[in-house]
């Protein structure tokens, strides 16, 4: 089985009968490919909320709350003005981790949790999207946390239990498995 059946087995969600999404214009839109299992992913769910407050979202959808290119760039904006901000601080007070420093690397948005996290590709450029780790921002203060694989892996692992995470253990409860599309 693939992560994707695993999720969907967990989650028991309807397949997502939607508009088709156009990837190309969504990767233009976000200035990078978009991993193939995230494409496969929104392809069998559409944008929607996982468990009581994990969004996953989806390039143009129609409810803006879950409008991956307009979350991603208010996001982005966001952590460049804060980041601007802390530039004098001193390093321990500042917030943005040092591999978004790297040249070529940068923060992509396919995520939020209504608990105010954020779950980004930590995206190089001239690398398979597939190498991607997964970085998670703790919007109310705190450390980020960065996880290897997929962002469909990184679902199965927090759903199983068997990620190490702060910020996003309630997706191990039962009670938070479950898939409501977006409307």
């Amino acid at each position: 089985m693939s992560d994707l059946d695993d999720i969907r087995d967990i989650l028991g969600f309807e397949p997502y009968r939607g508009a088709p999404i156009d990837w190309k214009a969504a990767s233009q839109a976000l200035g990078a490919r978009i991993p193939s299992d995230f494409r496969d992913l929104i392809e069998a769910t559409g944008a929607g909320k996982i468990g009581y407050d994990t969004l996953l979202l989806q390039p143009f959808a129609i409810n803006a709350n879950y409008d991956q290119i307009r979350r991603h760039q208010r996001q982005v904006r966001d952590l460049e003005i804060i980041w601007e901000d802390e530039k004098d601080d001193d390093p321990e007070e500042q917030t943005k981790p040092l591999i978004f420093d790297e040249p070529g690397i940068r923060p992509i948005l396919w995520g939020a949790s209504g608990l105010g996290f954020y779950l980004y590709w930590v995206a190089r450029s001239d690398t398979d999207p597939a190498t991607w780790q997964i970085a998670v921002e703790p919007a109310r203060g705190g450390q980020w946390e960065f996880h290897p694989g997929t962002a469909t892996n990184l679902l199965l692992r927090l759903l199983r239990g068997e990620a190490t995470t702060l910020y996003l253990q309630s997706l191990r409860n039962a009670e938070q498995h479950s898939f409501t599309p977006a409307r």
